[in-house]
């Protein structure tokens, strides 16, 4: 599924529950060319965030919060979590 966000188009891979404690995440996964600027890729990584959560805003009432994990061809990825409370 491609997803838009920021103005450019983010394809994602994979999109799964996880417990996380007492909490109940969602991971969502998409292509990265590179992930070796963190700076960059987090940014790209809030940006899939907010738009999925914009997407499916029922998500809020079902998860505490969203990981995304930018990935690149070779495997490497970069992940960060985000609380719901705190996506805007």
């Amino acid at each position: 599924m491609d997803i838009s966000a920021g103005g450019k188009i983010y394809h994602l891979t994979a999109i799964f529950p996880l417990a996380v404690g007492n909490d109940f995440d969602v991971v969502v996964k998409y292509q990265s060319a590179d992930v070796s600027n963190s700076a960059r890729a987090f940014q790209d990584n809030t940006s899939v965030i907010k738009a999925l959560v914009a997407k499916f805003p029922e998500f809020r009432e079902a998860f505490a919060g969203v990981v995304a994990r930018a990935v690149e061809p070779s495997g490497r990825d970069y992940g960060s979590l985000m609380a719901m409370k705190d996506i805007k």
